[in-house]
């Protein structure tokens, strides 16, 4: 896909449109306490975006990192909702497929897929499709596994919500909503 059609992608997504109010003056990368383990800070991930290089936003750790502590947010002098283009960029890219270094990006699709079969979290069922992805590591946490299992406090039957068809067509509706509300927001309405 090309840089350009990215870019509109992103604008149309919820806050990804604030991206373009950015003055570049650095407060959110100032403000950001997780800034020194991300490969670039906010500041530079938007104008890397508004340029064009989604090659380099998609493979950075930036979005994979952000704490989501809202301090971008409350201190950017233009009112950007930064942790909102960060959770835009994160699902852009996890639509294509990208990765992070770390496997921050397994346990967030792991969640997401969990939730979206049962309708509510299993964090057995989540740890076991986090674990299809990051195999090695089981072996790291197979004695909190096994601590877990003989007290009682592993679950294995996850009970679903009383009605996931239910549950699926309020998710299904919430997205279609959001997809609509992206679309006019890029027409203008």
């Amino acid at each position: 896909m090309e840089a350009r059609e990215l870019l509109k992608e992103l604008l149309k997504m919820p806050g990804g449109d604030q991206i373009l109010k950015c003055i570049q003056c650095g407060t959110c990368t100032g403000s950001c306490p997780m800034a020194p383990a991300m490969d670039y800070g906010p500041r530079k991930l938007f104008a890397m975006a508004k340029g064009g290089d989604f090659r380099e936003v998609f493979d950075a750790n930036t979005y994979w990192i952000c704490a989501s502590c809202y301090f971008c947010t409350v201190r950017c002098p233009r009112g950007i909702k930064i942790t909102d283009i960060m959770y835009a960029l994160k699902r852009m890219a996890v639509a294509r497929g990208y990765a992070p270094k770390e496997k921050a990006a397994y346990m967030y699709q792991a969640f997401k897929d969990t939730v979206d079969d049962y309708g509510r979290l299993s964090e057995a069922k989540m740890m076991q499709r986090y674990l299809m992805k990051a195999p090695f590591d089981a072996l790291k946490n197979a004695s909190l596994g096994l601590r877990l299992l003989a007290k009682g406090r592993m679950e294995f039957k996850v009970e679903p919500v009383k009605d996931v068809a239910a549950f699926k067509r309020v998710l299904e509706k919430a997205r279609e909503l959001g997809r609509t509300s992206r679309n006019q927001g890029a027409l203008g309405s």
